[in-house]
């Protein structure tokens, strides 16, 4: 299997964006019309909508999962780094799983469970599930 790394997909992320957005807009409007004697640092209180995106966001690039040398590695974490390595035979089942939502944008979520005493990994909100999983499948039978 050729190396490659994998995040979660910005699909979710860009969708919370142009919500938050929306609200923030309606949020601004009405302060402009309801509150038109008010100081202007009232604009900032609906930009709070936009905290959940950004946090998202963030979280997002803060997971990884990278195929290497026969070898799956997931690493999470920002301050304190996490990082989980199973080599590719030892991996025993490769589960996706998609709500309705997320087979409408064309995402899911993954499990791993290996043989070891450690149980599974799991990795939410990937693009083409159906294809990581079947890469790590086959994989997994080569060696």
């Amino acid at each position: 299997m050729e190396d490659f790394t994998i995040h979660p997909s910005m699909k979710s992320v860009w969708a919370a964006y142009l919500l938050a957005i929306a609200i923030a807009v309606a949020g601004m409007w009405a302060v402009n019309q309801y509150a038109s004697d008010q100081p202007r640092w009232l604009y900032l209180i609906p930009l709070i909508v936009l905290l959940p995106p950004l946090n998202m966001h963030l979280k997002r690039r803060l997971v990884t999962l990278r195929f290497h040398d026969d070898h799956l590695t997931l690493e999470t974490g920002f301050f304190s780094r996490t990082r989980r390595t199973v080599d590719t035979a030892k991996i025993q089942d490769v589960t996706v799983q998609q709500s309705f939502g997320q087979r409408l944008m064309g995402i899911g979520d993954l499990v791993f469970e290996d043989a070891g005493e450690s149980g599974g990994m799991a990795m939410r909100n990937l693009d083409r599930p159906r294809e990581i999983a079947d890469a790590i499948i086959n994989s997994s039978k080569k060696s």
